[in-house]
Order: C-alpha cells, then structure tokens, then sequence
C-alpha cells in the first residue's frame, strides 16, 4: 500500500523516464527498515558500552572515533538484512516493476506466483531435483544420521 502511495507521488516523473515502481520500491524499503536499524543500533551501542566503550564523553573527535566500533556492527548487519531481502524477494519471483504475467501453470496461480521464477524452475523442472529430491530427502528420519538404503532410479533413467 505505501509503495502504491508513493508511486502514484512520483507518477510524473515518469515522463521522463524514471523507474518510477522501482524508487517506490526502494522509498517503502527503506521506510519499512528504519525503526529495525534504530533497534539495531541501540543494542550495538549498549553492548559497546557494556564492553567499557566510551561514547558519551569526550572531544567530538573522540566521540565520532567511538562509533566506529557501533558503525561496523551495524553495516555487516543492514547488509545480510538486504541480503535477505534480495533473496525473499527472489523467491517470491517479484522482477520489478513488469506488471503483471498470464499465469503459465494453473499450479502457480493459486499462489499468487504469475511466473516461474530461477528458483521455481529449479527445484520443479530439474528432472533430477524434482524426482530424486523428495525420494532422498524421505530415506532420513531425525534419529538417523545416514539414509537407509538408498531407492533404485526407476529403468531408463540413468
């Protein structure tokens, strides 16, 4: 809804040519992730402080050179959180601002899925993966820690 607000904001600026879905995107993104990097902050800075780090005292110098250890922390964290993101994203077969697709498989539009996605035609198309996948995986049980015998491929397949 607020990438929907937002994109109708930035509407005109479609005329001339600005990927105006994609800084939708982006604006709501990065709305959306705000309070979760002040709370990720706060606990950086608490445990530096725990850790006998001084960040309220000093020279402004001093002090700016103590949030180096608050700043690092918190750039490796935002990056495997966009990482996530990228991959959830991913997943969910979102390609920007195409609009929608015909559903190519009466399997995928019930999901909301219009297209199959990398990830999608991996794991289902893969003859290997989409055949011997579900058998191996239910060879395990948690108590074990090697499979049983493993299935024969059916004839022909090998």
């Amino acid at each position: 809804m607020l990438t929907d607000a937002i994109e109708q904001l930035l509407k005109p600026l479609g005329k001339l040519h600005f990927p105006v879905h994609e800084l939708a995107m982006m604006m709501s993104i990065a709305l959306r992730f705000i309070p979760t990097l002040i709370e990720e902050t706060d606990k950086i800075m608490n445990a530096q402080k725990a850790r006998g780090a001084m960040l309220d005292s000093g020279t402004m110098t001093e002090r700016i050179k103590a949030l180096v250890p608050v700043l690092i922390p918190l750039f490796i964290s935002a990056f495997r959180r966009a990482d996530e993101l990228a991959m959830a994203m991913e997943c969910r077969c979102y390609h920007g601002g195409e609009g929608p697709h015909p559903p190519e498989g009466a399997a995928l539009h019930p999901a909301g899925l219009h297209r199959p996605c990398r990830l999608h035609r991996l794991l289902c198309a893969h003859p290997v993966l989409a055949a011997g996948v579900p058998e191996f995986l239910t060879t395990f049980s948690p108590s074990q820690s090697k499979p049983d015998a493993l299935p024969a491929p059916p004839k022909g397949e090998l």
